[in-house]
């Protein structure tokens, strides 16, 4: 009975650490950017880790245990290696002094604006992103083994009522026909462009060629709502 309890008590105790999100610093300034949360990357890139990470701009205040330790937490840094023909992007995971423990691939866009392809690339990291959760405490060998190159499935919902906005602070709640509230957003420094919460599935809010979507990750799959205004 002893030996019974005791594997209780431990596999409950697995189960809440697999519960708990870890901590992650980013920056609202890269190297390669020249002004901080230029192109709005910085807000965009937050919105790609919310899904499996707590997330903090490491220039704000910060909760009370990652201020007075920073070993609490991990940081990751955006690299960039676009030209004026592909934006290219990708990040790093490093600990409290400077180890890196996870490297993404590079992902890529030709699109010729330089916000949509900002906006492209950094949707790209989000398996990246689930790569490194897969992969966290394996050895090296291991988890450069695991291989997740192709994007997830993407399942496209779309609402087939009319959406109403309703202005809030910091941004709008979005409200169906019978003006119930089924998603907030909140503005950024670029247009069309909102960091969204669904009821807790969190991810971004967007607008592409007239129409608007909502992105978020969901049993690693990525789903895209389309919301008509």
């Amino acid at each position: 009975m002893k030996n019974v309890v005791t594997f209780i008590i431990i596999l409950f105790v697995t189960i809440l650490k697999a519960q708990t999100k870890q901590s992650i610093l980013i920056s609202h300034k890269y190297d390669f950017q020249k002004e901080a949360d230029s192109y709005n990357i910085n807000n965009m890139f937050k919105g790609v880790l919310m899904s499996s990470f707590e997330v903090y701009f490491e220039e704000e205040e910060l909760p009370i245990e990652i201020a007075q330790n920073r070993c609490h937490a991990v940081k990751a840094e955006l690299i960039d290696r676009s030209n004026f023909l592909v934006t290219r992007l990708k990040f790093v995971i490093k600990d409290c002094q400077n180890k890196i423990l996870f490297e993404s691939n590079e992902v890529k866009s030709t699109d010729k604006s330089t916000q949509m392809g900002y906006i492209e690339t950094i949707k790209m990291l989000g398996p990246e992103v689930k790569r490194y959760i897969a992969t966290k405490g394996l050895d090296k060998k291991t988890a450069e083994s695991i291989n997740i190159q192709s994007m997830p499935n993407e399942k496209v919902v779309t609402e087939v009522t009319k959406n109403k906005l309703l202005e809030i602070q910091n941004g709008f709640a979005v409200l169906d026909a019978s003006q119930k509230v089924i998603l907030q957003i909140y503005k950024t420094s670029v247009q069309d462009f909102f960091i969204a919460d669904k009821f807790g599935k969190k991810g971004v809010f967007y607008k592409k060629e007239n129409k608007w979507y909502f992105e978020y990750y969901e049993n690693d799959k990525l789903i895209k709502e389309e919301y008509v205004f």
